[in-house]
């Protein structure tokens, strides 16, 4: 395990600003062994010194999602009046809207970053489950469009309920780290968006060989468990429909005793977080802030991981 120095910091009481040291001090320790500096390589022009980084950005980011601040406007007002010693150069809100997508794919680096030095990568055993993302559905209003793409009408089994929106599918790790959240339509079954995400896998050359994925019975799909086995050497145990009025057996009782903590993981998302209801319109600013809450969800996790503190204590980073 890899304990960065500033996390002493958070040991015992600390305040907003002792907040903002660590997270910038991480990031900006990860982008400079990453890219040699403060920014991400640009085909044009980057940022000046004296100008707003990629480390600040992801910082306000991700202190923002720490604070579960939902609307990010309003965050940025209290940055601005509260912080602005600490962030000097930091731009109106349409610049800084475009420089957070610029930096979005950042996010995903960083959480696979802060996986491997909690050691959390070495984990064999993961777990995926998927939750509705509900949107506006502006259907009604005459000549308007959806507002994401890829948003439709899907059911949600487990609430009973339909919604508009998106249904994300979650890859934690079995101490309950976020590896990775993928976004798909609304209306797409489970068993297909698993196979559009290991079809991403494949083309992004991810090492997925010996790992053992925990799945409900919505993902069943034995095509899929054998091209997973196949051609990334994934062993997929997916749950199995029980015959209507039998008892499940032991090892369906197990395995839902193993998928447990995924539910309270994406209830801790949704409470703290708001991740089922983001105030954003675009797909970019649907992916950003999703990917900016489960990095967010991963460096708290870090963070008690290292202090020694309870697991799933992230609500005391919220100052």
């Amino acid at each position: 395990m890899v304990a960065h120095p500033s996390l002493s910091l958070l040991s015992g009481p600390f305040s907003r600003e002792d907040l903002f040291l660590v997270v910038y001090c991480i990031v900006d320790d990860w982008l400079h062994s990453r890219f040699g500096g403060a920014n991400a390589p640009r085909r044009r022009r980057g940022p000046r010194p004296t100008e707003f980084s990629d480390a600040e950005v992801l910082t306000v980011l991700l202190v923002g999602e720490l604070c579960h601040c939902h609307q990010e406007r309003a965050w940025l007002r209290q940055v601005r009046a509260s912080y602005r010693p600490l962030f000097p150069a930091l731009p109106e809100d349409s610049r800084f809207a475009r420089r957070a997508e610029g930096a979005r794919f950042l996010l995903g680096e960083l959480r696979e970053c802060l996986l491997r030095w909690a050691d959390a990568d070495l984990e064999p055993l993961r777990i995926m489950d998927s939750f509705p993302l509900s949107l506006c559905a502006c259907y009604r209003i005459h000549h308007s469009n959806f507002p994401v793409e890829g948003s439709a009408f899907g059911r949600c089994a487990s609430k009973r309920a339909f919604f508009f929106g998106l249904r994300p599918q979650v890859l934690v790790t079995f101490s309950g780290f976020i590896v990775d959240i993928a976004l798909a339509a609304g209306n797409c079954a489970d068993s297909t968006a698993l196979a559009l995400y290991l079809n991403e896998c494949r083309e992004r050359g991810r090492d997925l060989r010996g790992q053992t994925w925990l799945l409900d019975k919505g993902y069943r799909n034995q095509a899929v468990v054998r091209q997973a086995k196949d051609q990334l050497g994934l062993t997929l145990l997916v749950r199995d429909q029980e015959p209507k009025g039998s008892e499940p057996s032991t090892w369906q009782l197990q395995l839902d005793a193993f998928r447990r903590g995924i539910e309270g993981l994406i209830g801790l998302l949704t409470s703290l977080f708001g991740i089922e209801h983001l105030l954003a319109t675009t797909a970019i600013g649907v992916f950003r802030r999703v990917q900016a809450k489960a990095t967010a969800f991963t460096l708290a996790r870090y963070f008690n991981r290292t202090l020694g503190l309870p697991d799933l204590d992230i609500a005391r980073y919220g100052v």
